[in-house]
Order: C-alpha cells, then structure tokens, then sequence
C-alpha cells in the first residue's frame, strides 16, 4: 500500500498543541447531547435580516427583543458605526395581536415594509406563511389574502407598488396602494404549477416567477405535470390514514412541460415565450437584462450535456440563442449570471476550460475570459460595473477554505481579498464600498466584519464569542492530506479526544458524503451539515472515538474533468478512495483497525450502505440514514445528470444499485429514515431492508414518523440513536 499521509497543516498543529494544553490548564464540563441538540448553548450571535440602504450609507437589520420576545428593526449607520431601535416588534399587531414577524422587505423608498408571519413546513417540505404590509407613515398593518397562512414565494415589486405571492399553485398581485388583488393564473391545479415549481423542476430553487427591474412586467414558470407519475407519502398518525400525492420524475421517466410567461401589468395580458424546446428538455434559470424587455432564458437539454443561453424579447416572444455550453458529461446549474446596469454586456461562468471560469459576453455572443488557470471559481460575488471589478469565491489556493477574489473586467488584474485560511461570505452595500464580511474556521464560530471593497476593515460588527465554546472540553479538527496509489492527493480530517493518549488503540467513526462537487473537509464552523453536527462529533470524540473524513477525488475544487470521473458509475470514487484513505488510517499506532465505523446521510446513506456491502468487510459497524439506493428510482434532476440515460448505462445502474449487492452485507448496519421524506424516498429503506431479509441479513432500523428528508425536528433523538448505536458496537460489544 503506497497511500501515505502528507503535509500536516500548520493550522492543524496549532489546534492539535492548544486543545491539548488548554484542557491540561483548566476543568471544563463535558459535552452532552442536550447541551449540543437541546439548549442554545453554541448558538451563533450574528445579524439577521440584513437589507442595506439604497444609498449603501445604512443598513437595517432585525434584533430579538428580550423582554418582549418579539424581532426589532434597527438602522446601522456605516460612517458612526451607531445602530438606532426604527421599529419595536410589538408595534406590529393586527387586531390586537402581534403578528410574531420573522422577516421583512422595504419598498425603495421605505413607505412600505412587507412582514413575514411565522413560517411552517408543509407535507412535501415546502415553507410557507402568512404576510402582511405596514404603511410607515400611517403605522398601520393589513394582511395579504385576508391573512391566509399558505403564501408562498412573495415578492415585493422594485417599483415599490406591488406584491406579488402564490397561493395554491395561481400567481397574483396586490396594489399597495388601495389593497386590489388580481389573479394572473386561474389554472393552478394538482397538475399545474404556476409561479411555484412541481418537485426538483427548479433545480434547488423555489421561486419561480420575477419582477421586471422596473416593477411593469412579470416572468413566471407555468409547469404542466399531467404526465409526471406520482409517489404516494402516507400518513399513519392520525385516527385514519392519509395519503399525500407528490408529483415526482423518476430517472428516465416524464418530468413537466415548461412555459414561460411574461404577464404585462397594465395591459392585464401574459405572453408566451418562444423557449423553442423538446418537452423534456428544462429551463432552470430565467433573468431580467437590464432594460426590462428582454429575458435571460437558459436551456438545459434532457441529457444535461447541453445549455443554451436564450435572449428573449418580453414584447413579443421571440428568442435566440446566443451562447451554448456543452460537456460530455454534464452541466451544472448555477446562480452565476451576472448582467450590466450600463451596458448590453453580461457575466457568465463555464466548466468548458475544464475549471469554473469567468466570462463576459455581448448580447451577440461575442467573449472574452476573465479569469484562466488549473483552479476554480466556487461561485460570482458581485459586479461593480463603475470600479471595474468583479467579486467571487474560489479555491485558487486552497481545497478546504473559501477565499474572496476579485477581477478587473478586462481581466488584466487579479487580486486576492481575504487573509486568513477559512470560509468567507461577503454582502456588498448597493454603491459597492462596503462590504459585510461573516468568516469563520474550523475552530472559529463565525464573526461578522464592515470591510471596505478592497478587503480593508472598518470596524467588527458582530465578535460572536460563544461562551460555552470556553466552558466546555472538546477537541477540534486537524487537517491532513493522503497521497492515494496513483499520486492523487486528498483532503482529510481528524478529531482526537482531549485527553488523547498516544499509546492507546482507539475505536475511529468516520463520516463522508462523496458526491462529485460536494465537501465534508472544510475549514469552516459546522463542516458540511452544520454546527450541532460537528458538535456531536467532538462529543463522540470525549465518548472515546477517533473521528474522521476524506473527500475523494471528485470533489469540490479539481475541476470539472475530476468531477466527470463519476459520470456513469455514481460513488464509484467516493468508495474507492475511501477505502484507501481507510488504510492509511490503519497505518497510524492509535487507530484500532478492526472497530471502524461509518455514517452518512443521504448520499452519504448511500455511502454508509455501499461500505458495508460492495466495500466489505473493511468497517465493523454503519449508520445510514436515509439512503439512495436504487438510483432508477430517484429523481430525474438529480441523478440522471451524473448517469446517463438507463437505456445507454444499464450497466451502470445495475452497478450502483445497492440492492443487487445486500448478499455481501457485513458486520452491524443501523437504518434510519423519515417515512415522510420527499427528497430521497422511506420506499429506498423499506426495499432495501427487503432485500437484506431476502439474504438473511441482519441488521437494525430507526423509522421516524412522517419527518422529511432531514429529521429536523428530532435531531436530539436522531444523534442520541447514532451515539448509542456506536457505543453499543464499537465500545462495550467489544469489550
């Protein structure tokens, strides 16, 4: 075995030297379960609701009140650094009764703020609320849609007139002024979707209708779904049954027929854009230009190998294409279109170099690449057009942090912004002087800083010193890099008890997901599922475990070529590379290498399942929590991209499919799944479960009523479930 550990981080030595040595100075208290998934013990201090001021001298931001309990608005002042109380919760009250506002949008010229009502989750796990409006010169308040608690996807106009929202699959708006709603759809059914998009149509986004820049005109998605089959989630908690049909394309079968409306607001009258496509083709992403007549139309063949950028005229319907992408894979979808205030020029990013780059177009289609080289913009930032720049994220220098950079738009200048390894997130003011910069790292819950443009700090606005993070023992990650067989490197991590003991064998967990672009070893607060998350796998590391990762090769920051290697045969990699990562662990003298474990959720379920099966006999005991597994039976969007079609790959699906391998199943498997989750099917569970009784496999399995794909609600019980799962296995089994 020629894989071998390589360049320990710096930062990896220093949290290593000071967990060790700050827990020989002082008695902490112990993690618990409850102090991480049942009290706000580690919950982070930042600002919430933030909307900057048109001028960008000013930004508004909500703060709980704690005597009332109620959310305030606050102004911030950028030149004093002083906030002031504008509005107290308690003033938002309808008959009588605060309204317990969770959001809110300003008009432009601030008459007017739309207020969000507590939020809920429906059956299908779509959010939504009911809405009210608060005239700020009046003070007084009125519902939308007489205070109907099912609005979804509402937006104020730019012009500062209209709302607009969607109520049971129709599209409407209401005037601000003289409170009159007009309906733009009527045939919002079970089978048709307007301004609102059937399950996975909008590739991870919701919102699917736009304002016009100058409030007249109206964008929206009208998705036809006759065709699509449906899946049947049930209910089993109530005194009778019920039973939830959910529209949802399995791979290789119908999806829904898009259109594309333009609704013009004084006429009354929607047109219908020429999208000139096959019916199974897609339209992830429509954009308003600068001017408000044309549309931005994107069009992603159903083989997910060809993109084509459509300008469409909002007058009459007609398009053309102006720019394609293409791949012998496939193309992801992004967010990063970017069009010029001034200029019939615009920003688009492409894999086609075989790296995330930026470009700039003409509305002829006509190009010049800003930014080159073996490296990968994450995602755009912003444009300032005046200045000269463009903003984005990359891993230019790093896998494992997220940097800011910035681009002249000749793309003769490239500069690099933030300092410090970690991860940054930037919101420019609306004049793109300033900046509100949240960082955090590994080690670091995040913090939140004014910045002007250039990268040069103003003051701190939010330290975010998490108190219990001094109070209690927890060890944090070290980074490392493994060196696979054929020379390519990977990123890791491990976390370590705080007493460690050098001479000791230790039980290691390790956890991953592995789909191609994705991470788990970042240099961040929270990793990849977030910061109750990494929290319980400090905790596990005080119950006496080692705790691991590795990104295998396909991941985020190689470049599209390394992601492509999944194409066809989906975790081919995300096994392989981890099986060897797993052998260099064996290497290290702490690691006891017959009581390994493993979990995942999702496509790291996945992972969980096919380690203990196809990757056999390796890991002693797995949680799998609600794992693909037979992917011709997961949903078109999600997987079919990565491979293929089932009449070209049949192969291929055969391969991946968990079911045909349940025979190999070794050593302790634990299931878990939410039966009401709409993502990744309760059905994938039950089947495989199935095939593992067929095999006279043994194994456990945790059901949780009706939850969605992420438990959200019983992640106490969730977490306390795995903990005793691999104590039970790992530690007193084995004694």
């Amino acid at each position: 075995m020629r894989t071998k550990p390589v360049l320990w981080s710096p930062l990896a030595i220093f949290f290593l030297f000071n967990a060790t040595f700050a827990h020989a100075l002082e008695e902490k208290k112990s993690l618990t379960l409850e102090s991480i998934f049942a009290s706000n013990e580690f919950q982070n201090k930042s600002l919430q609701n933030v909307q900057w001021g048109n001028d960008g001298s000013t930004f508004t931001f909500t703060d709980k009140n704690q005597k009332t309990g109620l959310l305030d608005i606050h102004e911030y002042d950028i030149v004093t650094g002083n906030s002031r109380l504008i509005i107290s919760g308690d003033k938002f009250e309808l008959d009588g009764k605060p309204i317990q506002m969770r959001r809110y949008q300003w008009t432009a010229d601030h008459d007017f703020l739309l207020l969000t009502g507590p939020v809920s989750i429906t059956w299908d796990s779509v959010p939504e609320a009911p809405y009210y409006i608060y005239e700020t010169a009046s003070k007084k308040i009125w519902p939308l849609a007489e205070n109907n608690p099912s609005l979804r996807n509402v937006y104020l106009s730019p012009d500062g007139k209209r709302v607009g929202y969607v109520l049971e699959n129709n599209l409407y708006i209401t005037e601000l002024q003289g409170q009159s709603t007009r309906a733009i759809t009527t045939d919002g059914s079970a089978d048709i979707f307007n301004g609102i998009f059937d399950y996975a149509s909008g590739f991870f986004r919701r919102d699917a209708w736009h304002w016009s820049p100058d409030g007249k005109k109206i964008a929206f998605w009208r998705l036809d779904a006759t065709e699509v089959n449906v899946f049947y989630i049930i209910d089993e908690l109530d005194r009778y049954n019920k039973i939830h049909a959910l529209k949802y394309a399995n791979t290789g079968d119908p999806h829904a027929v898009y259109h594309i409306g333009v609704f013009d607001v004084e006429s009354g009258r929607t047109l219908w854009m020429d999208i000139g496509h096959e019916n199974q083709d897609y339209i992830p992403r429509v954009d308003w230009i600068n001017d408000s007549q044309k549309l931005a139309i994107q069009r992603l063949y159903r083989s997910h190998k060809k993109l084509d950028l459509l300008l469409g005229d909002a007058n009459t319907g007609k398009t053309q294409t102006i720019v394609t992408d293409s791949d012998p894979a496939w193309i992801d979808i992004t967010d990063d279109l970017i069009f010029y205030r001034n200029q019939d020029r615009f920003i688009w990013t492409s894999e086609k170099s075989g790296y995330r780059h930026a470009y700039v177009y003409d509305y002829k289609g006509n190009e010049i690449q800003l930014t080159s080289g073996d490296w990968e913009i994450s995602s755009l930032i912003d444009l300032d057009e005046t200045a000269g720049w463009l903003y984005f994220y990359a891993k230019k220098d790093s896998f494992i942090d997220r940097h800011v950079y910035r681009v002249s738009l000749d793309g003769s200048k490239l500069q690099k912004l933030s300092k410090d390894p970690g991860w940054y997130s930037w919101e420019f003011s609306p004049d793109h002087q300033h900046v509100i910069q949240t960082y955090s790292d590994a080690r670091t819950p995040p913090s939140q800083t004014l910045l002007q443009a250039n990268g040069n700090k103003v003051r701190v606005l939010v330290e975010n010193k998490i108190e219990a993070m001094q109070e209690y023992a927890m060890s944090h990650t070290e980074f490392i890099k493994v060196e696979l067989e054929d020379g390519i490197l990977i990123d890791g991590f491990i976390i370590k008890p705080t007493d460690f003991d050098p001479g000791k064998k230790y039980p290691a967990i390790g956890y991953g997901y592995g789909n191609a672009g994705s991470q788990v070893v970042v240099n961040r607060w929270g990793t990849q599922r977030g910061p109750r998350q990494d929290l319980w796998h400090r905790y596990m590391a005080e119950q006496g475990f080692i705790i691991f990762a590795f990104d295998n090769r396909t991941t985020a920051g190689r470049g599209k070529a390394a992601k492509n290697l999944t194409y066809g045969h989906y975790a081919k990699y995300a096994i392989l590379d981890y099986l060897e990562g797993v052998e260099y662990l064996k290497t290290l003298p702490f690691i006891d290498s017959k009581r390994l474990g493993f979990w995942g959720w999702s496509g790291g379920g996945y992972l969980a399942a096919a380690l203990m099966t196809k990757g056999a006999p390796t890991f002693h005991t797995a949680v799998s929590v609600a794992p693909v597994i037979n992917l011709d039976r997961y949903q078109a969007v999600g997987l079919q991209r990565w491979m293929g079609s089932l009449q070209e790959n049949e192969i291929g699906y055969r391969e991946t499919n968990l079911l045909n391998f349940a025979d190999r199943l070794e050593g302790n498997l634990l299931l878990i799944h939410g039966t009401g989750d709409e993502n990744v099917k309760f059905a994938f569970t039950l089947q495989f479960a199935n095939a593992l009784i067929a095999h006279n496999k043994q194994f456990d399995m945790m059901v949780y009523p009706n939850r969605h794909h992420g438990i959200a609600d019983a992640q106490l019980h969730v977490f306390t479930k795995i903990a005793n799962y691999f104590q039970d296995k790992l530690l007193r089994d084995a004694k």
